[in-house]
């Protein structure tokens, strides 16, 4: 069953500056492994970041939270395998939040051009048992009044 879908689309240039001459950004947001993968990449190494900067984006959406407490970039981490194929692993608060909600497998589709990295999450497993979302039905409810 499908939990969630998350997409979204960076811009390459944009992903570049904030990591030129500044470790900072990747230090803060990409895991240990993905700073490597990102370091290996050379030429192509800000067009990896982006797309993984889009996925981590995409995924957060996919556990219908977008980025909060309970949904940290830094705790989600994409790497390649074998093939190339892109998958996602979760860690900290972020790993607890999507067990809570049921959430068993993310799959995840990158792609990128010259100027933008887009990336598309879809969260599968059991039906939502989740008792942690951030927003009820409710408050949601109360804020479209």
């Amino acid at each position: 069953m499908i939990y969630g879908i998350g997409t979204d689309i960076v811009e390459i240039a944009r992903i570049q500056k904030v990591c030129e001459g500044n470790n900072r950004f990747l230090k803060r947001y990409y895991t240990e492994r993905e700073q490597e993968m990102i370091c290996q990449r050379k030429q192509r190494g800000a067009a990896c970041a982006a797309v993984n900067f889009a996925g981590k984006e995409a995924v957060a959406k996919a556990l219908k939270t977008g980025i909060c407490v309970k949904v940290r970039l830094e705790q989600i981490e994409i790497l390649r395998g074998k093939a190339g194929e892109p998958y996602v692993v979760l860690y900290g608060e972020t790993k607890i939040y999507a067990q809570e909600c049921g959430v068993e497998k993310i799959h995840i589709s990158l792609s990128d051009s010259s100027s933008v990295a887009i990336a598309y999450a879809v969260a599968e497993g059991k039906e939502n048992t989740c008792q942690s979302d951030v927003r009820s039905h409710k408050d949601y409810e109360s804020a479209q009044k």
